[in-house]
């Protein structure tokens, strides 16, 4: 057997244990607010010399504060730190199939500034210079604020290398194997992160909104397209391929064996946002009804169905329980303790997402808990600020085996 591929176990040197002592007390204090020294060497049983020297070093870097004393109980009042929230930034570049959003938040997920600006993918060169005008833009409101700008992450529909911030594949962008992160390095010298968009989405409901305190917990964006993001044992997972998250790829039945899927995969035909409007004006054109004149969408077979039509009801079933499969046999094989379905179908969790909840119980021996987005649009951008954090911090875990 050749062992020249197989991957060496690593050991941990003391710079690794120096990142993951420091990793350790900045997760700690976000997750507490606040804690004095004594405290942290406690409950992260660290040597206290240590934790003062990890602190010493967050407080020289602007990382961490002093926010007074703690006056409860007797005796020697300690100090109380803090993360820094207020005085560390982030741009967030959040880029759809027909938008380009960008915001300047806080570490402590507060949106400061925003825009939006609508864009039509196509002419390579043209687009690039908007995406760096929407940077361009945005620096101007992070120049207004008192802090210190730590990086910039941008969202990408579609398969990312991640530490070399190629695009592998964006279909809704038509971009293969296009190099972002080097073209954006040689006009801007911050830290700059190229991720997947429901990469950070999971990243942000993990940190600020329904994933909180989970350390198992899937994202199913459903809009355009169908994607997927990964937090398992409290750390992304990204795939061998780091294509863990497309399950737009998943086949919703064995009809759709033995066919070519390019760019959009089997379930994202049925079940995206855009297969949802394409069955619906197939429909309307086989139909030949007065319902032909309209260019229909998603939201606009929603509305149909809350209305009581038929055949927008039929569509809505079908999307149901092609979603149903595809969540099932996700809960089935990663058993999160939650699933948070975002994007824009999320406006009709109603219709899609309850039934499948009651369709579920029994199936699987362990069925998540599913909920909806609680950061809506907002998701990519705050999961930008948890991407730039652990990029600059070098945020460095433990996953026990």
């Amino acid at each position: 057997m050749n062992n020249l591929h197989r991957k060496v176990p690593r050991t941990i040197s003391q710079a690794d244990m120096r990142l993951i002592n420091r990793s350790a007390v900045v997760e700690y204090l976000r997750l507490v607010e606040h804690a004095s020294r004594t405290q942290i060497s406690r409950q992260l049983e660290i040597s206290k010399p240590t934790v003062m020297r990890i602190i010493n070093q967050l407080m020289n870097d602007g990382f961490v504060l002093s926010i007074g004393k703690d006056q409860s109980g007797k005796g020697r009042h300690q100090e109380l730190l803090a993360l820094n929230k207020k005085d560390n930034l982030v741009i967030g570049i959040d880029i759809g199939g027909s938008h380009i959003g960008a915001a300047v938040i806080n570490i402590g997920g507060e949106i400061l500034h925003s825009i939006f600006k609508d864009v039509v993918w196509g002419d390579t060169d043209k687009n690039i210079i908007q995406i760096e005008s929407m940077i361009e833009e945005i620096l101007v409101s992070v120049e207004k604020e008192n802090g210190k700008l730590l990086g910039a992450s941008i969202g990408i529909p579609g398969i990312v290398e991640s530490e070399t911030g190629v695009i592998r594949l964006a279909p809704s962008m038509n971009w293969i194997d296009f190099p972002l992160l080097d073209k954006l390095k040689k006009r801007f010298k911050f830290p700059i992160s190229i991720e997947n968009d429901v990469n950070l989405s999971v990243l942000g409901e993990h940190w600020y909104g329904g994933g909180i305190g989970v350390e198992n917990l899937i994202m199913v964006a459903i809009g355009t397209g169908i994607g997927a993001g990964l937090v398992l044992n409290g750390s992304l997972y990204r795939g061998h391929h780091e294509s863990s998250g497309e399950v737009g790829y998943i086949l919703p039945s064995i009809q759709f064996l033995d066919n070519k899927y390019p760019g959009f995969g089997a379930l994202e035909s049925v079940a995206s946002g855009k297969g949802i409007a394409d069955i619906a004006r197939a429909y309307v054109d086989s139909s030949k009804t007065n319902h032909a004149e309209r260019k229909w969408e998603a939201a606009d077979v929603f509305e149909a169905a809350r209305n009581g039509e038929k055949w927008a009801l039929e569509i809505t079933s079908q999307t149901s329980e092609y979603l149903g499969l595809a969540i099932t046999n996700i809960a089935a094989c990663f058993d999160p303790e939650v699933i948070i379905i975002g994007g824009g179908i999320s406006n009709a969790f109603d219709l899609l997402i309850e039934p499948i909840k009651e369709r579920i119980a029994g199936v699987i021996p362990n069925v998540p808990r599913i909920i909806c987005s609680q950061l809506k649009e907002k998701a990519v951008l705050l999961g930008s600020v948890v991407s730039i954090v652990k990029k600059v911090m070098r945020y460095s875990v433990i996953i026990e085996g």
